[in-house]
């Protein structure tokens, strides 16, 4: 997985417009696309096709597949597939960056798949993750998956973790089906959290819950705060993201800043800052609780080492007894855990191979594929995911990341952890923090520090956050 953060795309990828987009060959892309090129030059863009599907070479049917990054397991899925299926050939195409000039290669990329999309000429399958879905879905430009899912025998949908699949439709509409995912959640330590005496019930906790179970925990005298964060501002962007939805209407086109959820959103973090239950020193600080995010279940264990380190270094607890903690979940949604989705695909609704790209989809959700250990997020296959379990179960302990905080050293396989991690990964059923709602969270972080610093009302910045988004969405 390519580390970049979450301010370089949100600012330089996913505010692009679809209408403001405009032509143009890619000029570092890797191979070329099918048939004659659509841009200048010889250079071609990876988003492009010559007939605005696929080319097709005698009986041989072709998908072209645009991603930004190149990806092993896009290749071992395509080797794989191609020796199945001869009459096939999945053409993967994707931008061969330089780390100098990867700000303008990303934002290429975008401006030049989202108007090959607009012409009609674009890829067969898209790679999602940073491309703008709504924006797609809005103009027509996705296929809806659900039918085809919903006709196909093979397609079990017991044996994928649904509760992600389900949790990332439009409606009843799936454009995107996601490869896998991220676990969004707290890394705490049992240990020091049960000299509190205080229950946590994490598996249905609101933020209101958290609030009044912050106030008994940090009345014991234990660690002054309960969470810690960079600051009021980010914790209001996340929820906001986190709970997308309940602020933004699922067409895209309507706000509800301006409402009172919002505004008392705003006074319940400014409470928690004031009160001292989350407190302003950064992650990992004198605190119960930290954010984390769990790519796989390797990471699970080796995140929970990290972070027990870090409860040792700043709170002085043993730091022993790290395990993963549901996120609270807003007032007016349903209880459950938090994901991000990683590796979503998507079907050109121009595409003219739309049976084959959705059967290239289905085997990158098999079994076979998904479950390699090396793979990063969790595989939205159940069978994959037990798989993984079980060798690391077996395997009993494994080395770290030499260049790590750990610096290599050996990590338990701990059996109990890992079996307490299905709780988490069957009850991840909210999306958290995806390209459509990391522009808003950054307009939220930037006009919510008035009212914060005691500059501006609730309502006068929820007014202004609502007259931005209107015009965000409307762009």
């Amino acid at each position: 997985m390519k580390k970049y953060s979450k301010g370089l795309i949100a600012g330089c990828l996913l505010a692009l417009a679809l209408t403001a987009c405009t032509g143009g060959g890619l000029t570092n892309g890797n191979a070329g696309s099918s048939g004659s090129e659509t841009g200048e030059g010889t250079g071609a863009s990876p988003a492009a096709s010559s007939d605005g599907n696929a080319s097709h070479d005698g009986s041989k049917k072709t998908i072209v597949f645009s991603t930004f990054w190149q990806d092993p397991k896009y290749e071992e899925a395509k080797k794989e597939y191609e020796a199945l299926h001869p009459d096939v050939e999945i053409k993967l195409e994707n931008v061969d960056y330089t780390d100098a000039t990867l700000e303008a290669d990303m934002e290429k990329y975008v401006t030049t798949t989202n108007a090959a999309m607009l012409a009609g000429k674009g890829p067969d399958l898209l790679e999602m993750d940073m491309l703008p879905v709504d924006s797609y879905m809005k103009h027509g430009l996705l296929t809806d998956l659900s039918p085809m899912m919903a006709q196909d025998n093979s397609f079990k949908k017991a044996d994928y973790f649904m509760n992600v699949i389900d949790n990332v439709r439009a409606g009843d509409s799936l454009y995107s089906m996601p490869l896998s995912f991220f676990l969004m959640g707290f890394a705490g330590d049992e240990g020091a959290i049960g000299k509190t005496g205080v229950k946590v019930d994490d598996q249905s906790w609101s933020w209101a819950d958290f609030t009044k179970t912050a106030k008994s925990m940090t009345a014991t005298g234990g660690l002054p705060s309960v969470l810690s964060y960079e600051g009021p501002e980010y914790l209001l962007g996340e929820m906001v993201s986190d709970n997308y939805s309940l602020f933004v209407e699922p067409d895209g086109r309507k706000a509800h800043f301006d409402s009172a959820s919002f505004t008392g959103l705003m006074k319940q973090v400014k409470g928690m800052f004031d009160e001292g239950l989350v407190s302003k020193i950064g992650r990992g600080a004198n605190a119960y609780f930290q954010s984390v995010q769990i790519n796989s279940p390797k990471d699970y264990l080796e995140s929970m080492q990290v972070a027990g380190l870090q409860m040792k270094m700043f709170a002085k607890e043993d730091g022993d007894h790290m395990k993963l903690y549901a996120k609270p979940h807003a007032q007016d949604t349903a209880a459950g855990g938090y994901f991000k989705t990683y590796r979503s695909v998507a079907i050109s609704e121009n595409s003219k191979v739309k049976p084959e790209a959705w059967d290239f989809i289905k085997f990158m959700l098999s079994q076979d594929i998904q479950s390699a250990a090396t793979t990063t997020g969790f595989p939205v296959n159940k069978a994959a995911y037990a798989i993984q379990i079980g060798e690391l179960k077996k395997q009993g302990a494994f080395k770290s990341a030499e260049e790590g905080p750990l610096h290599g050293s050996m990590i338990q396989a701990d059996g109990g952890m890992l079996s307490g991690l299905d709780t988490y990964v069957n009850g991840a059923v909210h999306p958290a923090q995806d390209n459509k709602s990391d522009k808003m969270r950054e307009l939220i972080i930037t006009e919510s520090k008035a009212y914060f610093a005691g500059q501006k009302t609730a309502e006068a910045v929820a007014n202004l956050v609502q007259n931005k988004a209107m015009t965000y969405l409307n762009e």
